[in-house]
């Protein structure tokens, strides 16, 4: 994990992954999320629960500085979908 505020260098020789969905599961051991890109797998990534607990921190924090920075909450796809099921209702 990079220090906070370490710009991340990311090399040229390192492909890169779109995904706009994913799907968990919880192992007896471990922690395996599949990236899913327009509904289909696109990658699986394994880890375990600690570097998954940190990841989640990571993520939620980079996200709460984000939406204060901006005065704009970010919405999750459970929020769009919400919102576009009432406005259809």
């Amino acid at each position: 994990m990079e220090p906070e505020n370490t710009p991340i260098l990311i090399s040229d020789s390192i492909e890169s992954i779109y995904f706009n969905g994913f799907s968990l599961a919880v192992g007896t051991g471990d922690i395996v999320i599949s990236l899913l890109k327009n509904g289909k797998q696109n990658l699986v990534l394994n880890t375990s629960y600690t570097v998954a607990k940190t990841l989640s921190e990571a993520l939620t924090q980079a996200i709460s500085e984000l939406e204060k920075k901006t005065n704009n909450k970010i919405m999750t796809v459970h929020d769009v979908a919400t919102c576009l099921q009432n406005h259809n209702d």
